[in-house]
């Protein structure tokens, strides 16, 4: 009982806290609602009265007048202010689907891809606000209508309350029952939601279409769909079969409380004991009092669910709390640190990803100068995009530090840090908005920087070709006439974002993946001017293209087994060199033979 109050209690508490505006509207129009059946009820009641007892014209239109004013005043208010409600409970629901759209965005970015945190988010959801606030309106409804509805049968008819309350004792409990049946159901199906939205998000969305086509995937993908569905099915349906015989259960109950009620009032009726009006009034109120009695315990049902629902928000909640750190360093004061002459170290730095035993990264030790260039270089899997991943913060380091001028990058405001840094991934994403957001996102537009960005990254001619120019829309997403950038200009427009940045360490990791030689080579050339007086770091598996770094740095295994510039690694005749001269002579090898 105590934790049913204290449930109750931060329901109530939450929701107020939360949305105050929703809160008090629901129950003022829930009040409201509930006062015009009563209302109903007597007015019918008084004007049959009227009628019985002779009453002439005059005072009979009288009572209708008064009767429907008093109906009218309140549909109207009631009108209003549920269009009110209306509005503030979608306010409150898209604020309720921005938040936790917040929430992935602002967790530590391993679990934003946790399907098991996801699943708890789905179950914490009835617990919030912006869904059960109406549970709530409706019992005050019901509650005002009870104590309406008891007291018109408590002067008329106070056996009858005992009556109604016995034959409607086991609907109740059969609610109780289809509730729970109701609340297992849910939370057995979340996985199988969540499967089915990613299936249907393969099916329907652009991003899979060439891979559907091209790997006649339709009948995977659709067996894979139709598989999930029709598991869920088969639970719907078990559930629909367990509250057929539920409801039909209850139907008989209530047919018999109906037959009970017109029998008892009916009786008294012809044997003087009640009025043809007392007799209309009883038969409103005992017909409202049946329903009040299922849909009071109907809304008692859902929130004592929902009271279920808590743990789960409350548990969903502390997750994101205690796993949201990097971008929780915000809320610290921002540092006093030069980045324009910022120096970057690492210090033993190890990494092991999350849910695995490996160590990615190895005491990485190493320190990188303002001004430098970096080149970072191994095979696939070596820990080159790691790397990189725990500078720009999308992890923190599992033991050891990185520090710029001598402090902790933990400690440096994830705000602050970020706009230092102007970063191209090797899985870069475009959004569905124009190529001038695309570049600029949220920062001033500077006409002159944008065109020298465009034209550092070679996509000058291809803007100048678009008919809208920098207006022009990527994708259809958004925009009927949107157009697809091929791999090599998208990659080129990430790089124009990175540019206009003007951040003073630039990351690049694989920037030339997707582009031609031709195209490689333009970029290159033009690469120095790109990363001029900045800080740069150059990850790409092609080794001839690390050769104007400074440094450039080589990973086996997650560890760091030579470093020094292009010149030194050759003569030193280590990995750098074999691997070096490997791809050297596998080019020569594709000349000729294309030549």
């Amino acid at each position: 009982m105590k934790k049913l109050k204290r449930n109750l209690l931060f329901l109530v508490f939450n929701a107020w806290k939360l949305y105050k505006k929703y809160f008090l509207i629901t129950t003022t129009n829930n009040i409201l609602k509930a006062f015009v059946p009563l209302v109903n009820i007597i007015g019918l009641g008084a004007v049959v009265n009227a009628l019985v007892m002779n009453e002439n014209y005059e005072n009979v239109l009288r009572i209708i007048i008064i009767f429907l004013s008093i109906n009218l005043g309140l549909l109207v208010i009631k009108e209003i202010i549920n269009l009110i409600e209306l509005y503030s409970m979608r306010i409150a629901s898209n604020s309720a689907q921005y938040a936790w759209s917040e929430d992935i965005v602002n967790i530590n970015y391993h679990y934003a891809q946790d399907g098991s945190i996801q699943d708890l988010r789905m179950k914490s959801m009835g617990a919030h606000p912006a869904f059960y606030l109406h549970y709530f309106g409706s019992l005050i409804s019901c509650i005002f209508q009870f104590a309406g509805v008891i007291s018109i049968l408590f002067l008329l008819s106070p056996l009858f309350i005992f009556i109604i309350a016995v034959t409607s004792a086991l609907s109740i409990i059969l609610l109780f029952k289809t509730k729970k049946s109701e609340f297992v159901f849910q939370n057995e199906i979340i996985e199988e939601d969540r499967k089915i939205d990613y299936l249907y998000k393969v099916m329907t969305e652009y991003d899979f279409a060439k891979e559907v086509r091209i790997n006649n995937a339709e009948s995977y993908i659709s067996n894979k769909y139709s598989y999930v569905l029709q598991k869920q099915s088969n639970k719907l349906k078990n559930l629909y079969n367990k509250f057929i015989r539920i409801n039909s259960l209850s139907m008989i109950i209530t047919v018999m409380q109906t037959i009970v009620m017109y029998f008892y009032f009916s009786y008294q009726v012809f044997h003087n004991q009640m009025s043809i009006a007392e007799y209309i009034i009883l038969l409103g109120a005992a017909t409202l009092l049946a329903s009040l009695l299922i849909e009071f315990f109907d809304n008692i049902a859902a929130i004592g669910r929902i009271c279920e629902r808590i743990s789960f928000f409350k548990d969903y909640r502390k997750f994101m709390k205690n796993h949201s750190s990097i971008i929780a360093s915000n809320k610290n004061d921002e540092i006093d640190i030069d980045f324009t002459d910022a120096v970057i170290k690492y210090e033993n730095v190890s990494f092991i990803y999350p849910g695995t035993n490996k160590e990615a990264l190895k005491n990485i030790k190493f320190d990188l100068k303002k001004g430098e260039k970096i080149g970072i270089v191994g095979l696939n899997g070596s820990g080159k995009t790691t790397l990189v991943k725990l500078l720009t913060r999308v992890y923190d380091p599992t033991e050891g530090l990185i520090t710029i001028n001598g402090i902790d990058i933990k400690e440096i405001p994830y705000q602050q840090y970020t706009k230092h840094f102007g970063v191209v991934l090797q899985d870069f994403l475009l959004f569905a908005y124009s190529v001038k957001e695309n570049i600029i996102l949220d920062t001033e537009y500077d006409d002159a920087k944008f065109q020298s960005c465009i034209e550092k990254s070679g996509l000058t001619d291809k803007i100048f070709s678009l008919r809208k120019g920098i207006e022009t829309y990527i994708y259809k997403t958004l925009a009927s006439d949107g157009i697809e950038f091929s791999g090599g200009e998208g990659q080129k427009l990430a790089v124009a974002r990175a540019i206009y940045k003007n951040a003073e360490t630039l990351v690049l990791d694989e920037p030339t993946s997707t582009l031609d030689p031709i195209a490689e080579y333009e970029l290159f050339s033009k690469l120095n001017d790109i990363s001029e007086n900045k800080t740069t770091i150059f990850i790409s598996h092609r080794l001839s293209s690390t050769k104007f770094c400074d440094r450039i740095i080589v990973l086996s295994n997650g560890e760091i087994i030579e470093i020094g510039s292009h010149d030194e690694l050759i003569k030193q005749n280590g990995f750098y060199a074999d691997l070096f001269n490997l791809q050297a002579r596998y080019y020569r090898e594709m000349a000729v033979s294309n030549s």
